[in-house]
């Protein structure tokens, strides 16, 4: 079994991430850590020896696979055109990593939205069954 590991560190906004992507059998898995200040080699070594296990990858994406089609020529040159546009308006071409990181985030994003809807309808049940009771103490006299 082959696992592939790759550590990037960049400096993004105020802090130094590592950006750490995982190759192996189940696909291809990407986990973030912030650092804070810029790490030294003997600290990003000392963290990939002890803290490498409790990273959390993301949901690990099956293999990637490359298919070669032949394309009318001229079609393949208005098709390279326009995404060398988007990549000037965008300004950074997106990495396998990153689109990676951005999915985990958008699903995170669904889950976290899904279970507060529910905690707030939830909510909203209690409050009504607590002032259908206070009407029916009310009725009654007490």
């Amino acid at each position: 079994m082959m696992i592939t590991i790759k550590a990037t560190i960049v400096f993004e906004k105020k802090y130094w991430v590592g950006i750490f992507e995982r190759t192996d059998k189940e696909g291809f898995g990407v986990a973030r850590h912030i650092f804070g200040g810029e790490p030294s080699d003997a600290q990003i070594y000392e963290f990939v020896l002890t803290e490498y296990q409790n990273l959390k990858f993301g949901q690990p994406k099956g293999e990637i696979s490359v298919q070669i089609k032949r394309m009318n020529p001229k079609r393949l040159k208005r098709q390279v055109k326009k995404e060398m546009e988007r990549i000037k308006e965008t300004m950074r071409p997106s990495t396998l990593a990153q689109d990676a990181m951005r999915e985990d985030l958008e699903t995170k994003k669904k889950e976290k939205k899904s279970r507060s809807s529910a905690q707030k309808q939830a909510a909203k049940e209690r409050q009504f069954t607590s002032k259908q009771l206070k009407k029916k103490e009310k009725k009654k006299g007490r």
